[in-house]
């Protein structure tokens, strides 16, 4: 068993890193949102949500609108996190996001992440954004883009205070940054 769970975190570490190295800045919204919802899907596979993910399905909120919403459906019609059924459910606003796992914040999204980090508080909720310096504000995955590739940052210090713990292997993908 310990064997299969090495060999999958080697092919999805490579899956990661591949996949960033083809991203192109001429690419589609649907292109660019594809891998985004990809990446978002396998990051699951590398968080530790604890004792505290008791709810029955695995719920991935984005919050704006956004093009990564019909890809993570794709991904949620084959797929499970945590031997859970995903949903993935989309929110114009932080205080209409019911009970979730994942808050994806959009680009769109006109509100800012200080408010989102503040609603959410301590609870175990991994928070990702596509919005420049939004680890720096309290989130805990951003996806930017650095010499043509899709690359994204960690903030150690939110995963923690949220009560999440990410794989090591996630974490050497990763630029890693140490705010509150």
């Amino acid at each position: 068993m310990r064997i299969k769970k090495y060999i999958l975190f080697f092919f999805t570490g490579i899956l990661l890193v591949v996949n960033s190295a083809f991203y192109k800045p001429d690419q589609t919204d649907e292109e660019e949102y594809s891998l985004k919802a990809a990446f978002l899907y396998r990051f699951t596979d590398y968080v530790d949500w604890g004792n505290n993910n008791t709810d029955q399905n695995f719920t991935i909120a984005v919050l704006g609108e956004s093009k990564i919403t019909t890809p993570l459906n794709e991904i949620a019609k084959d797929k499970k996190v945590k031997d859970k059924s995903m949903f993935i459910k989309e929110y114009k606003d932080i205080n209409d996001a019911g009970n979730c796992q994942v808050i994806f914040v959009s680009k769109n999204y006109t509100g800012n992440i200080e408010s989102i980090v503040s609603k959410v508080g301590d609870k175990p909720i991994l928070i990702i954004t596509e919005q420049p310096g939004s680890c720096e504000k309290g989130a805990d995955i951003n996806f930017f883009v650095l010499e043509n590739k899709l690359k994204f940052e960690i903030n150690q210090k939110a995963v923690a205070k949220a009560g999440l713990r990410i794989s090591s292997q996630l974490l050497q993908h990763a630029t890693l940054i140490n705010t509150p």
